[in-house]
């Protein structure tokens, strides 16, 4: 698929078939995150890869008891409902985190997190950044430090679930009228 292709192309996912990502499928998306430019180089971010099932209900868990008598956006929304989701039941999800000490990291981080969504793209993976889940980990140290061993210096940017796509959504419309030439 060539780049500009991929771009408009990919979509995100937010039903996912229950079959897991080949590793060496998953470790090419990731070098090609690694590979992402970074200021000097830096590569200020600390990635965790979770594929455990019980690791993903203990972080979803941790996420409803932190959005409990929350108003959020979007699907968090919907955090209190009966069988949600905050990774919308992807097999596998990414953690972002960026090294506060680094004044360009959220960007790196930013350019990292495109790399993976449109590596995984090409290679027929779905995805969704899911942003809202940031917050309860970053203010919940004991999943911070004892599941994710991430220390203080480490603040999550926001998570990817990943997985085969069980969905096939339309385009959204965008905003040409944000870009103005000078």
């Amino acid at each position: 698929m060539d780049t500009v292709n991929n771009i408009l192309k990919r979509r995100s996912i937010r039903r996912y078939k229950s079959e897991q990502i080949p590793a060496d499928t998953l470790k090419e998306i990731i070098n090609c995150g690694i590979n992402a430019p970074s200021a000097l180089n830096m590569q200020p971010w600390q990635i965790r890869v979770i594929r455990s099932q019980d690791m993903l209900q203990r972080l979803n868990g941790s996420f409803v008891d932190w959005a409990r008598g929350k108003e959020l956006p979007g699907s968090a929304s919907r955090a209190c409902e009966e069988g949600f989701s905050v990774f919308h039941n992807a097999p596998t999800l990414l953690i972002v985190a960026a090294d506060t000490s680094n004044h360009y990291a959220e960007g790196d981080c930013g350019m990292f997190t495109q790399n993976v969504l449109l590596a995984a793209n090409s290679l027929g993976v779905g995805t969704c950044v899911i942003g809202s889940m940031a917050a309860s980990i970053n203010e919940s140290p004991d999943i911070r430090r004892d599941m994710l061993h991430l220390t203080d210096k480490y603040k999550v940017l926001f998570g990817i679930a990943m997985g085969y796509a069980d969905e096939c959504p339309d385009a959204k419309q965008r905003e040409g009228s944000k870009v103005e030439w000078i």
